[in-house]
């Protein structure tokens, strides 16, 4: 259910570039933020939820934090067969928030499912 660390690490090496971002990232941040979230998810529904607060409780997991992160958030979604309505700045504003302690795993939780539909939906 949840993304692959080495995967994540390899792929924002080839997309940081691109964004012009550092490619720096600490794959030992990313890998404890995927088992937090991991631990954070029940089902399936739970992950994008668990991923968006997660990776905001570890913003050293890459050099484009909040870029990758919302990336990570939102490809992940999509590979779940969920779509979120939401914009890529109203994912990192949530991931700041999270960052800076203002909301909990209760509070994204309950923001993440009031915009998850199903695929196409």
């Amino acid at each position: 259910m949840i993304p692959d660390p080495e995967a994540i690490s390899r792929a924002y090496v080839l997309i940081a570039p691109e964004l012009g971002l550092s490619p720096r990232s600490s794959e030992a941040a990313i890998r404890i933020a995927l088992r937090e979230a991991d631990h954070l998810s029940d089902d399936v529904y739970d992950v994008p939820a668990a991923l968006l607060y997660a990776l905001g409780r570890h913003a050293r997991c890459f050099g484009g934090f909040r870029a990758m992160s919302v990336l990570v958030v939102e490809w992940h979604t999509k590979t779940l067969g969920f779509k979120l309505e939401a914009s890529p700045s109203e994912l990192a504003e949530v991931l700041t928030r999270v960052t800076l302690n203002e909301l909990t795993h209760r509070d994204v939780k309950a923001w993440v499912l009031e915009r998850m539909l199903p695929f196409g939906g």
